[in-house]
């Protein structure tokens, strides 16, 4: 029964740092509808799934930076990288990385590299605020998951 009770303090916790994280912001309700298909695909879903969004992320962001310290860059491979970098942003619900990376795909068709440089300097504040909520709420969900109650 205090295994239970326990479950539901994270849970509520869980949630309500989901909602602070709308409230500020940084996702909208995509995320949470997004986190409520573990319900479908089993309860590690999202412990696999946020990894590996901030892997490929950070990932994409270092090949945008490479690519802007070119001294002939390709406006165009920039685009494709902001699109890849928006759709699993957005996909996610990560609202605020995703509006920053329009404004960056703007200034990569207008080819104009000192916005870039600008735009991805405000891609890469946003994706650190969201890259350090998303590592507590997995700290969270992992708890979760693993039935580790202790300290609620």
């Amino acid at each position: 029964m205090a295994g239970l009770a326990a479950l539901e303090v994270l849970t509520e916790k869980l949630y309500d740092f989901i909602q602070s994280m709308e409230d500020d912001g940084i996702v909208d309700h995509h995320f949470k509808d997004c986190y409520n298909l573990k319900e479908a695909n089993g309860p590690f879903l999202f412990i696999e799934l946020l990894p590996t969004y901030i892997s490929d992320s950070e990932t994409t962001l270092e090949e945008m930076t490479t690519e802007l310290d070119q001294p002939l860059v390709d406006f165009k491979h920039l685009e494709q990288l902001c699109i890849k970098l928006k759709g699993g942003t957005s996909c996610l619900g990560a609202c605020r990385v995703a509006t920053s990376c329009g404004e960056f795909r703007q200034a990569a068709i207008a080819r104009n590299k000192d916005d870039c440089l600008l735009r991805l300097e405000v891609i890469k504040g946003d994706f650190f605020i969201l890259h350090n909520k998303l590592e507590a709420f997995l700290e969270l969900e992992r708890r979760i998951v693993t039935n580790d109650y202790q300290g609620c």
